[in-house]
């Protein structure tokens, strides 16, 4: 177990303090750091590097891509049968989201090939002497384009790929690129939500501009780049719609978790104060979150843990516009299947018991209620479920977990108290880990 220099003692001590200070009233902020999956041990690092010495003897994947279904596709060099230059598409690889420059990746298949330099969208599309028309139709190919752009005042994206539906169920998720004058792709992927409920979208995009002037306090959520209310201006096909053009994931954290397992360690802590991050930038706004879950995180490709999907997020003391089971508490349960779903009164309680479900769903690898439906779910908080914890080995984990999943909202913790727990403060954070 490794002790802290003085330096990180000193920050410790005042993120601390500044916790406290916070929970008392006074405003301040907690001194939390990026956050990624996977962190490397002092041990796991000394691998590393021995790996890095035989690593140029694997096959190299330059301008590549990880898609959507964790294959990953670009220009092939020093693979042992196809020649140098050739494009290859890979079987998934394990870890979608672990993924960057001069990693090596290892396919389900067992395949290993080191990344070199990403693909950025206008890569390999030199106009020279090639025609803009030959540009395009290449580029049409090579990303996947749809032919369909989205955009107004002149900002214009391209939609790349088949869509796919949102967690809520209320809108459609593209991949995009930005557009050039020529109408190539530029920059890196981008995600575009789109959806004929404008006044969610509306909500959402406002929900982002209310936790984006929390300044320290946003959390850890993907950047919002666009909101275009009129999303049909290039393209009728999306008449009466509106759009969201955020940063795009690498993997959604509950696709992460079904393809790697369980987190565990560093892994685990450093996901878990992603998502309570999340929760003090929304409780921040004074907004309730009421759709934390595993789906509505993902995994860039750099690692980082980051919250999206705000649609469903009100005010404090106001009503819910939607629910997923798996993340309700008790005390929603019983109003919904009394028919009083639409009155109820949001509290932040709401947002912790929903972090205790997602707590154990990262630390055993599979959600409490998988496998059953909505009704069931519902009916057994209705009827008083008693939560088996015993899957949990870590006893400090399982000690915040037991607190957030308390049935009465009002002596569950509030964000402040969960950032405080021994789970958080005696296994370490972020740069200030004592260690795996």
């Amino acid at each position: 177990m490794t002790s802290l220099s003085r330096k990180q003692n000193g920050s410790l001590l005042r993120w601390i303090f500044l916790c406290i200070f916070w929970n008392y009233g006074f405003h301040s902020v907690t001194a939390f750091t990026s956050l990624r999956l996977p962190q490397l041990s002092t041990t796991t690092r000394t691998i590393r590097d021995y790996s890095t010495i035989i690593a140029n003897a694997l096959p190299k994947i330059e301008d590549w891509e990880v898609l959507d279904n964790g294959r990953v596709v670009g220009t092939i060099f020093d693979h042992p049968i196809l020649p140098n230059g050739d494009t290859i598409t890979t079987s998934p690889i394990t870890r979608p989201g672990s993924a960057a420059p001069r990693k090596t990746v290892t396919t389900i298949s067992g395949s290993k090939y080191q990344l070199g330099t990403p693909v950025t969208a206008n890569a390999g599309l030199q106009k020279g002497d090639v025609s803009l028309a030959e540009l395009q139709k290449r580029a049409r190919v090579a990303f996947d384009l749809t032919g369909d752009i989205v955009g107004e005042n002149g900002r214009k994206y391209l939609l790349a790929g088949k869509p796919s539906q949102s967690t809520s169920g209320k809108s459609m998720i593209f991949k995009a690129y930005m557009c050039d004058d020529d109408q190539l792709p530029t920059g890196s992927a981008l995600t575009i939500k789109i959806s004929k409920n404008w006044e969610a979208i509306e909500r959402e995009a406002e929900n982002y501009a209310r936790i984006t002037k929390a300044g320290f306090l946003r959390g850890q959520f993907v950047e919002l780049l666009d909101y275009l209310p009129d999303a049909a201006v290039y393209s009728k096909r999306f008449k009466n719609q509106s759009a969201l053009v955020m940063e795009r994931g690498a993997i959604d954290l509950k696709r992460y978790i079904s393809v790697n397992g369980q987190l565990e360690g560093r892994r685990l802590r450093d996901a878990a104060a992603a998502a309570a991050q999340c929760i003090q930038a929304i409780h921040s706004s004074k907004l309730v979150w009421t759709d934390m879950k595993t789906e509505n995180f993902v995994v860039d490709a750099s690692g980082l843990v980051k919250g999206i999907d705000l649609e469903s997020a009100m005010a404090v003391k106001g009503n819910p516009v939607d629910y997923s089971p798996e993340g309700t508490p008790p005390e929603f349960a019983s109003a919904f299947l009394a028919g009083e779903g639409p009155e109820f009164i949001l509290e932040y309680s709401y947002d912790i018991w929903s972090f205790g479900m997602l707590l154990y769903e990262m630390a055993v690898g599979r959600g409490y209620f998988d496998g059953k439906k909505p009704v069931q779910i519902i009916k057994s908080l209705r009827d008083g479920l008693d939560i088996d914890l015993s899957a949990i080995e870590d006893p400090k984990l399982k000690s915040l977990i037991d607190r957030c999943l308390t049935i009465e909202p009002s002596k569950r913790p509030n964000i402040y108290e969960v950032l405080l727990h021994p789970f958080f403060l005696t296994t370490g954070l972020g740069p200030l880990s004592f260690g795996k």
